[in-house]
């Protein structure tokens, strides 16, 4: 008798499963076989007899519910549905209530999230921009230590991904690190990482991702992360930078969409023959922009910098804060989208760019169209931009207007009906498994270990590689556009493969993957012994049970799958044995025994996992 391993046997059967689920998609055919060894009889009269039992408890497409907090979270769970069904009487009523309750994080008790953080023994986070750059930006000899901050700050956002109650703040504040992408892992930029993440989380009247878009848009520019990343620090009169400026009207601002090209101004006026609307201040603003007016913002805004960064700023007090230094900045007039500045307006030049972008009708087109795609799907329609940029617009000088804005699309009609519109990248997939297992995983930076690089390779350091292989490693997108939102962006073979290998290894990742033994993030046994009785542990069972947990209804392709991967020979509704295992260098071995001659007993433990990577693995967990 051949000797297989828990490791071949579990590899095994995700080989097993995987191709079962991919032969069965878009097949709702219940006569679908399991795979099984050659020579063995037929069971089709026995599958055929279970037919209409096995599609009666099938589904075309998901609740409601499900689909709209599958979007306005990183993943619905049991618990949030269980929470979401007892806000009121119907599902509209519901939804109503859960997003009010989500758009004032600051009333949710997060006290179990929190104290996660805080048992991680995070070293940076809440550290001022002063203490970032004495202790960190200035360690030129330690790189582990210089890049401690990112690090910590990548892991606590993971952890409040996964365990947060705060779900749609979690999810807002990823959409606006993508619209103000930096690269957290910049040399530079990556100690002073964590001040420009809470920017985003920042909760106080008119900040944050609920707050003022030109508050945001202030804070952001001058954060330091965000200076270094587009070279905004280093811009003078005498030598100007414009990479910020560029960016911040291409892609935060006004958009490629609002670019009138290379368009020669007239020769009279010096103005430029390019249409005219109204901002929401109710005066007129050139409603494109040209490249000229990217050297307006430029100048405006010289002498923007942090303090010790450059040579001039080398003796200035408070290291690392942002600073202005009138005399790196430009002094005369300028003109931006036929607006004027006049001269020696000093800093306050800076500021009205700002306010007149906030105020633009095609700045609100441009975050509307950013939002919408996040939220409702990769073409939303015409009709729900405007709608959404008029809120934007009407409430530009509120301190909740982007919170009015998410509020306008959550309950917007479209948000509504557009379930299948998006898919999950590959970090929200994998944040969202781990929430809909029950994992339990609190990842921490080796960087400050001294053993770190002993070799060992921790299950942090894996979860982690495991996302940057599929593409989306958390702000570690190289270029200021952010990381791709739509699906055909993560729908290649090499990014959807990764992520499918990717999420059939969380099912068998374990909390310390050097020790032996060591329990698994999210034990799949266990929970399934706990929710089912000895003589209901039956393949339709189990697949029914796993599949309302992780999708929240039975896709017949995935649930028929399922069902006949894991009874192998054995009826659907006979009793499989989930306990009976083997041992490994005196441990259990945790995958089952070996059964040549009867394969509904043969490894069922890891045939139970591998059934759980199966569903994950199947569209209809990555559809959004």
């Amino acid at each position: 008798m051949a000797v297989v391993t828990a490791a071949q046997a579990a590899a095994f059967s995700r080989r097993r499963a995987l191709s079962l689920v991919f032969a069965n998609l878009g097949n709702h055919d219940a006569h679908a076989l399991p795979m099984r060894r050659a020579g063995k009889p037929s069971l089709a009269p026995r599958v055929q007899s279970q037919a209409k039992a096995l599609q009666a408890q099938t589904a075309t497409s998901p609740p409601a519910a499900t689909t709209w907090l599958n979007r306005a979270s990183f993943g619905c769970t049991q618990s949030d549905l269980n929470d979401f069904n007892a806000l009121g009487g119907s599902d509209a009523a519901r939804w109503s209530s859960w997003v009010t309750q989500q758009l004032n994080p600051v009333g949710i008790n997060d006290t179990a999230c929190n104290s996660r953080v805080t048992s991680a023994g995070f070293k940076t986070l809440g550290l001022s921009d002063t203490q970032l750059w004495t202790n960190y930006h200035s360690v030129t000899d330690d790189y582990n230590k210089r890049m401690l901050p990112i690090a910590e700050a990548e892991c606590m956002t993971l952890i409040r991904q996964m365990y947060s109650k705060r779900q749609l703040q979690e999810v807002m504040v990823d959409f606006w690190h993508d619209h103000f992408s930096v690269n957290g892992f910049d040399y530079d930029g990556g100690p002073m990482f964590p001040a420009f993440e809470a920017i985003f989380r920042d909760t106080s009247s008119g900040n944050g991702v609920f707050g003022n878009f030109e508050t945001l848009l202030v804070r952001i520019a001058k954060s330091a992360s965000m200076m270094y990343m587009l070279d905004l620090y280093s811009s003078t009169a005498g030598g100007p930078n414009e990479n910020f400026s560029r960016e911040l009207c291409e892609l935060h601002t006004l958009g490629a969409m609002n670019y009138a090209g290379v368009v020669n101004p007239d020769p009279i006026s010096g103005l430029y023959d390019l249409p005219t609307g109204t901002g929401a201040d109710g005066y007129p603003i050139r409603l494109q922009y040209v490249d000229d007016d990217v050297y307006q913002v430029t100048s405006a805004l010289s002498g923007w910098t942090i303090s010790q960064s450059t040579y001039d700023t080398r003796n200035d007090p408070n290291p690392g804060t942002f600073e202005y230094v009138d005399s790196l900045h430009y002094k005369y007039q300028l003109f931006f989208l036929n607006r004027y500045i006049q001269p020696n307006k000093h800093q306050q030049g800076g500021y009205d760019i700002f306010h007149w972008l906030a105020i633009h009708p095609g700045v609100a087109k441009h975050i509307a169209t950013k939002m919408c795609r996040r939220l409702v799907g990769d073409t939303p329609s015409a009709t729900l931009i405007n709608n959404i940029a008029d809120v934007f617009m009407q409430n530009y000088q509120a301190p909740n207007q982007l919170q009015l804005v998410t509020q306008a699309i959550l309950q917007s009609t479209d948000y509504a009906n557009s379930w299948a519109q998006k898919m999950k990248r590959p970090a929200h997939a994998m944040v969202s498994t781990l929430r809909v297992l029950g994992a339990d995983f609190t990842p921490r930076p080796d960087l400050d270990n001294p053993n770190y690089h002993s070799g060992d390779w921790s299950t942090t350091d894996a979860v982690i590689s495991a996302m940057q292989s599929a593409g989306h490693r958390l702000f570690n997108w190289p270029a200021p556009n952010g990381y791709p939102d739509d699906r055909i962006a993560w729908a290649s073979t090499g990014a959807l493969g990764m992520t499918l290998r990717m999420l059939s290894q969380l099912v068998e990742t374990t909390a310390d993957r050097n020790a032996a033994g060591s329990a698994f993030l999210a034990d799949v046994q266990a929970q399934t012994l706990s929710a089912l009785s000895i003589s209901a542990r039956t393949a339709a069972n189990i697949a029914g049970m796993w599949c309302d947990r992780i999708l929240g209804y039975r896709p017949a392709n995935v649930y028929n799958a399922a069902v006949d991967f894991m009874r192998q020979n054995a009826a659907a509704s006979d009793p499989l044995d989930l306990v009976t295992d083997g041992t490994s260098s005196g441990l259990p071995s945790r995958t089952g025994t070996w059964n040549a001659s009867n394969l509904s007993k043969h490894y069922t433990i890891a045939r139970l996992r591998s059934m759980v990577a199966l569903i994950l693995s199947s569209p209809d967990f990555l559809t959004l």
